[in-house]
């Protein structure tokens, strides 16, 4: 059995297609949320998903995005994520919106007799908790981990990727599809694979989504950001 695990497309369809190609055939496709934002096709993104039939949980953008709340970004992002949490409602259908909005703030499923726990940010606040890092200590893994329920937690929101065991719990962030962060421009996911969790990269080509971007009604400082953080894979 297969299930691709995603996080953070944000609205980058180009980077969404190159990880569906690239990961092959699955049983299953799990998203860990902010499915939206910060990217030029939120449609398209969002019906790409749900033709592959994927299983999701709210993120901090998709709530802003369905429900006009602050989206509460990391301070340097703030500014882009308002801007773009306007923008995205602003191309959306309110069926879209609906179903963002219908989304889970936490979720668990069950495949094969495994069963994944899967929330945005982490168990303890599913929306906007930045903590969980790739460098947490076991101690704090355990903390935030305590009373789950599950062989696997999937997160995201980072945008780091993060695969560590904490006794019999899987806890995996499969970094972000459509906005990577560590410096590593191809877009990030995981695979489970009969019990084995495998951290991926897809490469793909980025000149369509930088022209999407800079075609974007905003300021120029706004595009050139989101631009520079998807050329670098950085925040400056």
């Amino acid at each position: 059995m297969r299930v691709l695990i995603i996080s953070d497309v944000h609205a980058n369809l180009w980077a969404l297609r190159a990880v569906v190609h690239d990961a092959g055939a699955v049983d299953c496709v799990l998203c860990a949320g902010d499915i939206v934002s910060y990217g030029p096709d939120p449609r398209a993104t969002l019906d790409t998903l749900r033709a592959q039939g994927a299983i999701a949980v709210r993120g901090n953008h998709d709530h802003a995005v369905a429900t006009g709340a602050d989206p509460k970004a990391s301070p340097a992002k703030q500014p882009l994520a308002l801007a773009m949490r306007d923008w995205t409602r602003s191309q959306l259908q309110p069926a879209d919106i609906a179903w963002l909005a219908r989304l889970p703030l936490r979720l668990t499923w069950e495949l094969a007799g495994t069963r994944f726990t899967v929330v945005h940010a982490t168990p303890r606040d599913p929306l906007y908790d930045y903590h969980l890092r790739p460098d947490a200590s076991a101690e704090f893994i355990g903390e935030l981990t305590a009373g789950i329920d599950a062989d696997v937690l999937v997160v995201g929101h980072t945008h780091w990727p993060l695969a560590r065991a904490h006794g019999s719990l899987q806890v995996v962030n499969p970094g972000a599809v459509g906005q990577p962060l560590d410096g590593d421009p191809r877009a990030a996911y995981a695979l489970w694979e009969d019990g084995k969790i495998t951290l991926r990269r897809a490469e793909y080509d980025q000149m369509p989504v930088l022209a999407a971007l800079g075609r974007l009604p905003l300021e120029p400082p706004l595009r050139q950001g989101l631009a520079s953080m998807l050329r670098l894979a950085r925040l400056d």
